[in-house]
């Protein structure tokens, strides 16, 4: 088949079936604003600008990130640099979510 059937049976479905495209486009903005933790998206920009983050913990990993951060906060080294390694990964998560927004 050529290119330009191609091209042509494409250009048909698309009008045909244009419905779909703005269906998808209407669902995501109705649900920018919702989360859902088995759906693997944990940071989303809303359509007005904010940007939501789904931090996800079972109790015991909720458990130690407290307890690093507070023996963290009583001096303990190793805890200091187990919480600064857990904020790091915050940060990266949070510089993925700017990249598309730098110029």
């Amino acid at each position: 088949m050529a290119v330009e059937d191609l091209e042509a049976k494409w250009l048909a479905f698309t009008e045909e079936h244009s419905y779909v495209e703005k269906e998808v486009y209407d669902e995501l903005q109705e649900t920018a604003h919702l989360f859902d933790m088995d759906d693997g998206i944990h940071a989303k920009w809303s359509p007005d600008g904010l940007l939501g983050m789904l931090l996800v913990f079972d109790p015991e990993e909720a458990e130690h990130l407290l307890a690093a951060f507070y023996a963290g906060m009583d001096g303990v080294d190793e805890a200091q640099e187990a919480f600064a390694v857990w904020v790091g990964s915050l940060m990266g998560m949070l510089r993925q979510c700017m990249q598309p927004l730098e110029p």
